[in-house]
Protein backbone atom coordinates (compact mmCIF):
# COMPACT_ATOMS: atom_id res chain seq x y z
CA UNK A 1 0.00 0.00 0.00
CA UNK A 2 2.75 2.73 1.14
CA UNK A 3 4.64 1.55 -2.21
CA UNK A 4 1.88 2.20 -3.92
CA UNK A 5 0.90 5.36 -2.53
CA UNK A 6 4.73 6.37 -3.07
CA UNK A 7 4.58 5.21 -7.21
CA UNK A 8 0.89 6.76 -7.33
CA UNK A 9 3.15 10.55 -6.35
CA UNK A 10 5.78 10.07 -8.08
CA UNK A 11 4.09 9.23 -11.24
CA UNK A 12 1.97 12.40 -10.96
CA UNK A 13 4.12 14.33 -9.04
CA UNK A 14 4.56 16.50 -12.05
CA UNK A 15 0.84 17.56 -13.06
CA UNK A 16 -0.34 21.09 -12.21
CA UNK A 17 -3.01 19.40 -9.87
CA UNK A 18 -0.10 18.21 -7.86
CA UNK A 19 1.48 21.66 -7.67
CA UNK A 20 -2.40 23.15 -6.00
CA UNK A 21 -2.81 20.04 -4.07
CA UNK A 22 0.53 20.35 -2.44
CA UNK A 23 -1.02 24.03 -1.98
CA UNK A 24 -3.71 22.83 -0.62
CA UNK A 25 -2.32 20.68 2.00
CA UNK A 26 -0.25 23.18 2.90
CA UNK A 27 -2.66 26.14 3.76
CA UNK A 28 -4.52 22.95 5.80
CA UNK A 29 -1.53 22.50 7.66
CA UNK A 30 -1.12 26.33 8.08
CA UNK A 31 -4.76 26.41 9.54
CA UNK A 32 -4.46 23.33 11.38
CA UNK A 33 -1.37 24.89 13.54
CA UNK A 34 -1.98 28.47 13.48
CA UNK A 35 -2.78 28.36 16.94
CA UNK A 36 0.90 26.76 18.21
CA UNK A 37 2.64 28.70 15.46
CA UNK A 38 0.94 32.14 16.83
CA UNK A 39 2.88 31.30 20.32
CA UNK A 40 5.75 31.68 18.50
CA UNK A 41 5.36 34.81 15.70
CA UNK A 42 1.97 36.64 17.45
CA UNK A 43 1.56 39.17 14.59
CA UNK A 44 -1.23 37.48 11.77
CA UNK A 45 0.88 39.69 8.87
CA UNK A 46 4.03 37.44 9.76
CA UNK A 47 2.38 34.42 10.15
CA UNK A 48 0.73 35.30 6.35
CA UNK A 49 3.58 36.33 4.76
CA UNK A 50 5.88 33.11 6.03
CA UNK A 51 2.93 30.95 4.95
CA UNK A 52 2.90 32.55 1.67
CA UNK A 53 6.76 32.04 1.52
CA UNK A 54 6.33 28.51 1.99
CA UNK A 55 4.02 27.99 -0.82
CA UNK A 56 5.90 30.04 -3.41
CA UNK A 57 9.41 27.40 -1.99
CA UNK A 58 6.89 24.59 -2.86
CA UNK A 59 5.70 26.18 -6.30
CA UNK A 60 9.53 26.79 -7.38
CA UNK A 61 10.72 23.45 -6.54
CA UNK A 62 8.13 21.65 -7.97
CA UNK A 63 8.42 23.91 -11.14
CA UNK A 64 12.35 22.63 -10.72
CA UNK A 65 11.26 19.31 -10.59
CA UNK A 66 9.25 19.21 -13.37
CA UNK A 67 11.32 21.74 -15.62
CA UNK A 68 14.73 20.25 -15.15
CA UNK A 69 16.20 17.26 -16.32
CA UNK A 70 18.36 14.55 -14.09
CA UNK A 71 22.31 14.78 -14.97
CA UNK A 72 24.14 11.57 -15.26
CA UNK A 73 27.29 11.55 -13.02
CA UNK A 74 30.99 11.95 -14.51
CA UNK A 75 32.66 9.02 -15.68
CA UNK A 76 29.73 6.77 -16.48
CA UNK A 77 27.91 5.95 -19.15
CA UNK A 78 24.24 7.40 -19.08
CA UNK A 79 21.61 5.67 -20.42
CA UNK A 80 18.59 7.60 -20.42
CA UNK A 81 15.05 6.49 -20.55
CA UNK A 82 12.22 8.96 -22.02
CA UNK A 83 9.39 6.30 -22.95
CA UNK A 84 5.84 8.36 -22.86
CA UNK A 85 2.77 6.16 -21.20
CA UNK A 86 -0.60 6.31 -21.54
CA UNK A 87 -1.89 5.34 -17.84
CA UNK A 88 -0.70 5.31 -14.15
CA UNK A 89 -0.47 1.38 -14.18
CA UNK A 90 2.13 1.40 -17.62
CA UNK A 91 4.33 3.66 -15.41
CA UNK A 92 5.03 1.58 -13.01
CA UNK A 93 5.48 -1.49 -15.59
CA UNK A 94 8.00 0.97 -16.57
CA UNK A 95 9.38 1.57 -13.68
CA UNK A 96 9.51 -1.78 -11.90
CA UNK A 97 9.66 -4.11 -14.60
CA UNK A 98 11.72 -2.60 -17.50
CA UNK A 99 14.03 0.15 -16.20
CA UNK A 100 14.71 -2.35 -12.74
CA UNK A 101 15.56 -5.18 -15.00
CA UNK A 102 17.48 -3.14 -16.62
CA UNK A 103 19.46 -1.72 -13.93
CA UNK A 104 19.88 -5.32 -12.30
CA UNK A 105 21.69 -6.57 -15.27
CA UNK A 106 24.01 -3.63 -14.82
CA UNK A 107 24.40 -5.21 -11.55
CA UNK A 108 24.96 -8.80 -12.71
CA UNK A 109 27.23 -7.90 -15.11
CA UNK A 110 29.33 -5.63 -12.49
CA UNK A 111 29.06 -2.70 -14.69
CA UNK A 112 27.16 -0.38 -11.94
CA UNK A 113 30.81 1.89 -11.61
CA UNK A 114 30.53 2.27 -15.43
CA UNK A 115 27.05 2.96 -16.65
CA UNK A 116 23.85 4.49 -15.04
CA UNK A 117 20.31 4.70 -15.53
CA UNK A 118 18.34 7.66 -15.73
CA UNK A 119 14.37 7.05 -16.20
CA UNK A 120 12.78 10.39 -17.20
CA UNK A 121 9.30 11.31 -15.50
CA UNK A 122 6.36 11.47 -18.42
CA UNK A 123 6.19 14.82 -18.63
CA UNK A 124 10.17 15.20 -19.21
CA UNK A 125 9.52 12.24 -21.31
CA UNK A 126 6.79 13.72 -23.59
CA UNK A 127 9.09 16.61 -24.46
CA UNK A 128 12.31 15.09 -24.76
CA UNK A 129 10.85 12.70 -27.47
CA UNK A 130 9.38 15.46 -29.43
CA UNK A 131 12.71 16.86 -29.78
CA UNK A 132 14.37 13.77 -30.27
CA UNK A 133 12.23 13.18 -33.01
CA UNK A 134 12.87 16.27 -34.97
CA UNK A 135 16.37 15.79 -34.44
CA UNK A 136 16.24 12.73 -36.18
CA UNK A 137 14.36 14.04 -39.04
CA UNK A 138 15.48 14.12 -42.29
CA UNK A 139 16.16 18.24 -42.21
CA UNK A 140 16.39 18.88 -38.41
CA UNK A 141 16.19 22.68 -37.95
CA UNK A 142 18.11 25.08 -36.09
CA UNK A 143 16.18 25.47 -33.15
CA UNK A 144 15.70 21.69 -32.55
CA UNK A 145 19.47 21.17 -32.73
CA UNK A 146 19.83 23.94 -30.12
CA UNK A 147 16.85 22.08 -27.61
CA UNK A 148 18.88 19.08 -28.47
CA UNK A 149 22.45 20.37 -27.34
CA UNK A 150 21.13 21.97 -24.05
CA UNK A 151 19.08 18.08 -23.10
CA UNK A 152 22.64 16.63 -24.24
CA UNK A 153 24.33 18.61 -22.20
CA UNK A 154 22.29 19.11 -19.18
CA UNK A 155 21.54 15.42 -18.46
CA UNK A 156 25.40 14.19 -19.68
CA UNK A 157 23.94 11.19 -21.97
CA UNK A 158 25.55 8.95 -23.98
CA UNK A 159 22.65 6.53 -25.17
CA UNK A 160 18.85 7.53 -25.14
CA UNK A 161 15.64 5.44 -25.45
CA UNK A 162 12.69 6.87 -26.37
CA UNK A 163 9.59 5.98 -27.26
CA UNK A 164 5.89 5.29 -26.91
CA UNK A 165 3.98 2.67 -24.72
CA UNK A 166 0.49 1.66 -25.88
CA UNK A 167 -1.76 -1.38 -24.98
CA UNK A 168 -4.31 -1.82 -27.65
CA UNK A 169 -6.70 -4.39 -28.18
CA UNK A 170 -6.18 -7.13 -30.27
CA UNK A 171 -7.79 -10.16 -29.64
CA UNK A 172 -6.46 -9.93 -26.18
CA UNK A 173 -5.24 -6.27 -24.49
CA UNK A 174 -1.55 -6.37 -25.66
CA UNK A 175 1.34 -3.71 -25.19
CA UNK A 176 2.90 -2.30 -27.88
CA UNK A 177 6.59 -0.67 -27.04
CA UNK A 178 7.29 1.56 -29.76
CA UNK A 179 11.06 2.69 -29.07
CA UNK A 180 14.03 3.89 -30.66
CA UNK A 181 17.31 4.58 -29.81
CA UNK A 182 19.91 7.72 -30.68
CA UNK A 183 23.74 7.48 -29.33
CA UNK A 184 26.74 9.67 -28.67
CA UNK A 185 29.73 9.08 -30.08
CA UNK A 186 33.39 11.43 -30.62
CA UNK A 187 33.53 12.14 -33.64
CA UNK A 188 34.74 9.87 -36.37
CA UNK A 189 35.41 9.07 -40.06
CA UNK A 190 31.82 9.49 -41.85
CA UNK A 191 31.70 5.67 -43.32
CA UNK A 192 32.74 4.86 -39.67
CA UNK A 193 29.61 6.40 -38.59
CA UNK A 194 27.28 5.26 -41.53
CA UNK A 195 28.98 1.39 -40.28
CA UNK A 196 27.39 1.96 -36.63
CA UNK A 197 24.53 3.75 -37.75
CA UNK A 198 23.90 0.48 -39.62
CA UNK A 199 24.48 -1.60 -36.82
CA UNK A 200 22.02 0.32 -34.67
CA UNK A 201 19.26 -0.50 -37.31
CA UNK A 202 20.54 -4.39 -37.50
CA UNK A 203 20.50 -4.99 -33.45
CA UNK A 204 17.69 -2.45 -32.53
CA UNK A 205 13.95 -3.66 -31.53
CA UNK A 206 12.21 -0.56 -32.47
CA UNK A 207 8.81 -2.50 -31.81
CA UNK A 208 8.09 -5.37 -29.23
CA UNK A 209 4.43 -6.33 -28.12
CA UNK A 210 3.79 -9.08 -25.62
CA UNK A 211 -0.10 -9.92 -24.01
CA UNK A 212 -1.22 -8.39 -20.82
CA UNK A 213 -1.46 -11.54 -19.13
CA UNK A 214 2.43 -11.87 -19.61
CA UNK A 215 3.03 -8.70 -19.01
CA UNK A 216 6.01 -9.25 -16.32
CA UNK A 217 7.65 -11.88 -18.32
CA UNK A 218 6.83 -9.34 -21.38
CA UNK A 219 8.89 -6.36 -19.80
CA UNK A 220 11.35 -7.91 -18.49
CA UNK A 221 12.08 -10.06 -21.98
CA UNK A 222 12.03 -6.30 -23.60
CA UNK A 223 14.88 -4.72 -21.14
CA UNK A 224 16.87 -8.25 -21.89
CA UNK A 225 16.92 -7.72 -25.44
CA UNK A 226 17.16 -4.01 -25.59
CA UNK A 227 20.15 -4.21 -23.16
CA UNK A 228 21.84 -6.39 -24.97
CA UNK A 229 21.57 -4.16 -27.96
CA UNK A 230 22.86 -1.03 -25.57
CA UNK A 231 25.91 -2.68 -24.63
CA UNK A 232 26.54 -3.92 -28.20
CA UNK A 233 25.92 -0.12 -29.49
CA UNK A 234 27.99 1.34 -26.34
CA UNK A 235 31.30 -0.72 -26.67
CA UNK A 236 31.21 -0.47 -30.50
CA UNK A 237 31.42 4.00 -29.61
CA UNK A 238 33.75 3.71 -26.96
CA UNK A 239 35.96 1.24 -29.13
CA UNK A 240 35.85 3.72 -31.93
CA UNK A 241 36.62 7.04 -28.99
CA UNK A 242 39.38 5.42 -27.35
CA UNK A 243 37.64 3.74 -24.43
CA UNK A 244 39.45 0.05 -25.08
CA UNK A 245 38.35 -1.00 -21.31
CA UNK A 246 35.20 0.26 -21.34
CA UNK A 247 34.39 -1.67 -24.72
CA UNK A 248 36.47 -4.53 -23.48
CA UNK A 249 34.05 -4.53 -20.44
CA UNK A 250 30.69 -4.09 -22.19
CA UNK A 251 31.54 -6.92 -24.76
CA UNK A 252 33.43 -9.92 -22.95
CA UNK A 253 31.27 -12.44 -22.07
CA UNK A 254 27.91 -10.50 -24.26
CA UNK A 255 27.93 -13.70 -26.72
CA UNK A 256 27.48 -16.09 -23.67
CA UNK A 257 24.49 -13.65 -22.34
CA UNK A 258 21.88 -16.04 -21.08
CA UNK A 259 19.25 -14.03 -23.34
CA UNK A 260 21.33 -15.83 -26.60
CA UNK A 261 20.37 -19.23 -25.02
CA UNK A 262 16.50 -18.15 -25.22
CA UNK A 263 16.09 -16.64 -27.97
CA UNK A 264 18.73 -17.69 -30.24
CA UNK A 265 16.75 -17.09 -33.76
CA UNK A 266 15.99 -13.74 -33.04
CA UNK A 267 17.53 -11.65 -36.08
CA UNK A 268 19.17 -9.18 -33.74
CA UNK A 269 20.65 -11.33 -31.55
CA UNK A 270 22.35 -13.37 -34.18
CA UNK A 271 23.72 -10.06 -35.60
CA UNK A 272 25.35 -9.05 -32.07
CA UNK A 273 26.66 -12.64 -32.14
CA UNK A 274 28.18 -12.83 -35.43
CA UNK A 275 30.24 -9.55 -34.97
CA UNK A 276 31.48 -9.87 -31.29
CA UNK A 277 33.85 -12.70 -32.59
CA UNK A 278 35.90 -10.08 -34.38
CA UNK A 279 35.35 -7.38 -32.05
CA UNK A 280 36.18 -9.27 -28.65
CA UNK A 281 39.36 -10.50 -30.47
CA UNK A 282 40.37 -6.57 -31.54
CA UNK A 283 39.47 -5.47 -27.94
CA UNK A 284 41.85 -7.80 -26.22
CA UNK A 285 44.55 -7.31 -28.46
CA UNK A 286 44.16 -3.55 -28.03
CA UNK A 287 43.56 -4.54 -23.99
CA UNK A 288 47.15 -6.43 -24.49
CA UNK A 289 49.17 -3.27 -26.38
CA UNK A 290 47.78 -1.13 -23.37
CA UNK A 291 49.39 -3.25 -20.80
CA UNK A 292 52.14 -3.21 -22.68
CA UNK A 293 52.71 0.24 -22.47
CA UNK A 294 52.03 0.09 -18.76
CA UNK A 295 54.83 -2.70 -18.35
CA UNK A 296 52.40 -5.26 -17.48
CA UNK A 297 53.87 -8.03 -19.66
CA UNK A 298 52.03 -10.84 -17.51
CA UNK A 299 48.23 -9.23 -18.01
CA UNK A 300 49.59 -8.55 -21.76
CA UNK A 301 50.41 -12.15 -22.43
CA UNK A 302 47.11 -13.08 -20.86
CA UNK A 303 44.90 -11.01 -23.28
CA UNK A 304 47.24 -11.91 -26.34
CA UNK A 305 46.39 -15.82 -25.60
CA UNK A 306 42.12 -14.32 -25.27
CA UNK A 307 42.88 -12.76 -28.57
CA UNK A 308 44.26 -15.24 -30.58
CA UNK A 309 42.03 -17.88 -28.98
CA UNK A 310 39.21 -16.22 -30.54
CA UNK A 311 40.67 -15.03 -33.97
CA UNK A 312 43.91 -14.51 -34.87
CA UNK A 313 44.69 -11.02 -35.79
CA UNK A 314 47.48 -8.58 -36.79
CA UNK A 315 47.14 -6.83 -33.67
CA UNK A 316 47.54 -9.54 -31.71
CA UNK A 317 50.95 -10.91 -33.26
CA UNK A 318 52.20 -7.54 -33.13
CA UNK A 319 51.45 -7.28 -29.45
CA UNK A 320 52.93 -10.95 -29.05
CA UNK A 321 56.23 -9.77 -31.00
CA UNK A 322 56.43 -7.02 -28.33
CA UNK A 323 56.17 -9.17 -25.11
CA UNK A 324 58.47 -11.80 -26.69
CA UNK A 325 61.51 -9.31 -27.46
CA UNK A 326 60.61 -6.78 -23.76
CA UNK A 327 59.67 -9.50 -21.67
CA UNK A 328 61.09 -12.94 -23.11
CA UNK A 329 64.44 -11.85 -24.46
CA UNK A 330 63.38 -13.32 -27.43
CA UNK A 331 64.45 -11.17 -30.84
CA UNK A 332 63.85 -14.27 -32.84
CA UNK A 333 60.30 -15.48 -31.60
CA UNK A 334 59.68 -11.33 -31.61
CA UNK A 335 60.22 -11.64 -35.46
CA UNK A 336 58.91 -14.92 -36.14
CA UNK A 337 55.45 -13.26 -34.47
CA UNK A 338 55.59 -10.43 -36.95
CA UNK A 339 55.82 -13.08 -39.60
CA UNK A 340 52.53 -13.97 -38.46
CA UNK A 341 51.09 -10.47 -38.27
CA UNK A 342 51.92 -10.03 -42.02
CA UNK A 343 49.90 -12.82 -43.12
CA UNK A 344 46.65 -11.77 -41.23
CA UNK A 345 47.24 -7.34 -42.17
CA UNK A 346 44.60 -5.22 -43.16
CA UNK A 347 45.52 -1.56 -44.15
CA UNK A 348 47.66 -1.22 -40.55
CA UNK A 349 51.35 -1.17 -41.47
CA UNK A 350 52.77 -1.30 -37.51
CA UNK A 351 54.31 -4.83 -38.38
CA UNK A 352 56.92 -3.04 -40.93
CA UNK A 353 58.53 -0.81 -37.91
CA UNK A 354 58.26 -3.70 -35.82
CA UNK A 355 59.99 -6.31 -38.36
CA UNK A 356 62.48 -3.55 -39.40
CA UNK A 357 63.42 -2.80 -35.43
CA UNK A 358 63.79 -6.21 -35.18
CA UNK A 359 66.05 -7.07 -37.97
CA UNK A 360 67.94 -4.12 -36.60
CA UNK A 361 68.83 -5.38 -33.60
CA UNK A 362 69.70 -9.16 -35.05
CA UNK A 363 72.26 -7.23 -36.49
CA UNK A 364 70.93 -8.41 -40.32
CA UNK A 365 71.36 -4.41 -41.57
CA UNK A 366 70.64 -5.46 -45.39
CA UNK A 367 67.27 -7.02 -44.92
CA UNK A 368 66.53 -4.01 -42.23
CA UNK A 369 67.29 -1.24 -44.79
CA UNK A 370 64.70 -3.04 -47.15
CA UNK A 371 62.38 -2.73 -45.15
CA UNK A 372 62.65 0.75 -44.06
CA UNK A 373 62.91 1.42 -47.90
CA UNK A 374 59.19 -0.41 -47.96
CA UNK A 375 58.11 1.68 -44.73
CA UNK A 376 58.52 4.85 -47.35
CA UNK A 377 56.39 3.70 -49.96
CA UNK A 378 53.28 3.30 -47.61
CA UNK A 379 50.90 5.11 -45.50
CA UNK A 380 48.53 4.35 -43.11
CA UNK A 381 45.80 6.10 -41.04
CA UNK A 382 46.72 6.22 -37.39
CA UNK A 383 50.51 6.35 -38.83
CA UNK A 384 51.61 9.15 -36.98
CA UNK A 385 50.99 7.77 -33.71
CA UNK A 386 52.93 4.50 -34.85
CA UNK A 387 55.86 6.77 -35.20
CA UNK A 388 55.44 8.55 -31.48
CA UNK A 389 55.70 4.94 -30.24
CA UNK A 390 58.39 4.36 -32.21
CA UNK A 391 60.91 7.53 -31.34
CA UNK A 392 59.63 6.64 -27.57
CA UNK A 393 60.85 3.02 -27.19
CA UNK A 394 64.02 3.72 -29.29
CA UNK A 395 64.79 6.66 -27.35
CA UNK A 396 64.21 4.33 -24.41
CA UNK A 397 66.41 1.70 -25.83
CA UNK A 398 69.13 3.66 -26.59
CA UNK A 399 69.29 4.41 -22.81
CA UNK A 400 68.84 0.61 -22.23
CA UNK A 401 71.54 -0.49 -24.58
CA UNK A 402 74.26 1.99 -25.15
CA UNK A 403 76.14 -0.83 -27.16
CA UNK A 404 73.49 -0.60 -29.68
CA UNK A 405 73.81 2.96 -31.64
CA UNK A 406 71.69 1.27 -34.92
CA UNK A 407 68.23 2.99 -32.43
CA UNK A 408 69.92 6.81 -33.46
CA UNK A 409 69.97 5.56 -37.10
CA UNK A 410 66.32 4.74 -36.86
CA UNK A 411 65.20 7.74 -35.10
CA UNK A 412 67.03 9.65 -37.66
CA UNK A 413 66.20 7.88 -40.77
CA UNK A 414 62.55 8.40 -40.12
CA UNK A 415 62.84 11.98 -38.78
CA UNK A 416 64.27 12.50 -42.33
CA UNK A 417 62.12 10.34 -45.04
CA UNK A 418 58.94 10.27 -42.96
CA UNK A 419 58.50 13.45 -41.18
CA UNK A 420 61.08 15.55 -43.51
CA UNK A 421 62.79 17.19 -39.74
CA UNK A 422 66.31 17.82 -41.30
CA UNK A 423 67.53 19.16 -38.14
CA UNK A 424 66.58 16.12 -35.95
CA UNK A 425 67.40 13.71 -38.44
CA UNK A 426 71.04 15.15 -39.00
CA UNK A 427 71.62 15.22 -34.89
CA UNK A 428 70.99 11.02 -35.04
CA UNK A 429 72.87 10.29 -38.04
CA UNK A 430 75.58 12.34 -36.62
CA UNK A 431 75.12 10.23 -32.97
CA UNK A 432 74.53 7.21 -35.12
CA UNK A 433 77.91 7.98 -37.01
CA UNK A 434 80.02 8.93 -33.80
CA UNK A 435 78.47 5.90 -31.76
CA UNK A 436 78.79 3.30 -33.85
CA UNK A 437 82.92 4.32 -34.53
CA UNK A 438 85.19 1.92 -37.08
CA UNK A 439 82.94 -1.34 -36.08
CA UNK A 440 82.67 -2.98 -39.08
CA UNK A 441 79.23 -4.65 -38.42
CA UNK A 442 77.77 -1.03 -39.05
CA UNK A 443 79.73 -0.75 -42.26
CA UNK A 444 76.45 -0.96 -44.20
CA UNK A 445 74.50 1.44 -41.63
CA UNK A 446 77.63 4.26 -41.96
CA UNK A 447 77.33 4.40 -45.54
CA UNK A 448 73.80 4.63 -45.84
CA UNK A 449 74.00 7.60 -42.84
CA UNK A 450 76.88 9.26 -44.08
CA UNK A 451 75.02 9.39 -47.58
CA UNK A 452 71.76 11.13 -45.60
CA UNK A 453 74.33 13.58 -43.91
CA UNK A 454 75.60 14.36 -46.58
CA UNK A 455 71.77 15.32 -48.44
CA UNK A 456 70.75 17.22 -44.86
CA UNK A 457 73.50 19.19 -45.27
CA UNK A 458 72.72 20.45 -48.26
CA UNK A 459 68.62 20.78 -47.69
CA UNK A 460 69.99 22.90 -44.82
CA UNK A 461 72.53 25.11 -46.62
CA UNK A 462 75.34 24.07 -44.41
Amino acid sequence: MQADLLNYLENNFSKKRALFAGIIVLWGIFGTLDGLFEKFIPGPSYRAWGYICICCAWSIFWWCRRSFLPRNGKGKVGIIICVETENDKQKIRLKNDFTQRIRELIAQKNLRNRINVILFSNYQAEKTIRILEERAGSKPDKKSFNEWEKIRKRTRGQFFIYGRIKERLDGENKYYLDLQALFIHAPVQPSVQKEMLQDLSKVWYSQISFKETTEFKGFRFAAETIFIAVQYIVGVAALVSGSIKLAFDLHDGLDRDPVFLKSPQLPNLAYVKSKLKTLRAAESALMARECIYKKDFNKAEEFVRQSLSIEPSHDAYVSKSLIEFSHNNNPRGALQAISQAKALVGSDGTWRYNEGFLLMYLEEFAKALEVYQEILGVSYPGEENTLAQVYQFNDEFIKAYPDKPQAFFIIGFLKYKKQSNYPVALEYFEKFISKSGSDGKYHVLRIAAQKYQEELRKHMSL
